[in-house]
């Protein structure tokens, strides 16, 4: 099938998955040593993809998960998104805080500690950026929600929508092999106006 304009070519895709690959290396490197499992993920997937297909592609709109968001800020902007299941939720509470209660009711300690979790995570991720691309970016405060996939997605994509209606996504599933509850999603969401730079900063024409 023929690429229409403005769709990604496999050049700029292999790209970005190799800078995902290298940043989830770190990322998931700093997770192992937090919770003391080995952890790893699967090859990066990258798809530009409407705004309103988006929500399916981060999961089912209706089920309850935990999300942790945050942006980053710099030469290039986006957004960093964390997904993980409830049962994966659970099992990092009780790693983290010992806390082995099923109710998905989280305390402001525990709340603190999965946000400074996705800040390590994120900041891993964004340090392998920095030094790949040359820039200094900068990552916001993280912001923490249980709730509804959908509603943790939608405003992500009602900010991103405001200049186009096509959106990168670069994803990343990452997982404890010897126990299938530990698992969770990553996400990253460039603003429509940083892709150019972002793929420029990799040598490779926008």
């Amino acid at each position: 099938m023929r690429a229409k304009k403005g769709d990604l070519d496999r050049v700029q895709v292999d790209a970005l998955q190799e800078l995902c690959n290298i940043g989830m290396g770190r990322a998931t490197t700093a997770l192992a040593q937090m919770v003391g499992k080995t952890i790893f993920f699967n090859v990066p997937q990258v798809t530009k993809a409407g705004i309103k297909t988006i929500p399916g592609l981060i999961g089912r709109p209706e089920e309850i998960v935990v999300g942790i968001y945050l942006r980053f800020h710099g030469p290039i902007e986006g957004n960093i998104l964390f997904i993980f299941p409830r049962e994966s939720a659970l099992l990092l509470r009780k790693i983290m805080t010992g806390n082995d209660s099923n109710e998905l009711i989280f305390d402001e300690y525990q709340t603190s500690l999965l946000k400074e979790l996705g800040n390590i995570l994120a900041g891993s991720y964004l340090t392998v950026m920095e030094n790949l691309l040359g820039m200094r970016l900068i990552q916001s405060a993280p912001w923490f929600a249980f709730d509804l996939t959908g509603a943790i997605i939608d405003p992500i994509l009602i900010q991103l929508g405001k200049d186009t209606d096509q959106v990168v996504v670069i994803k990343a599933e990452f997982f404890v092999r010897e126990d299938e509850a530990l698992r969770g999603k990553f996400y990253l969401l460039p603003e429509p106006n940083s892709v150019a730079l972002l793929l420029k900063a990799l040598g490779i024409g926008a």
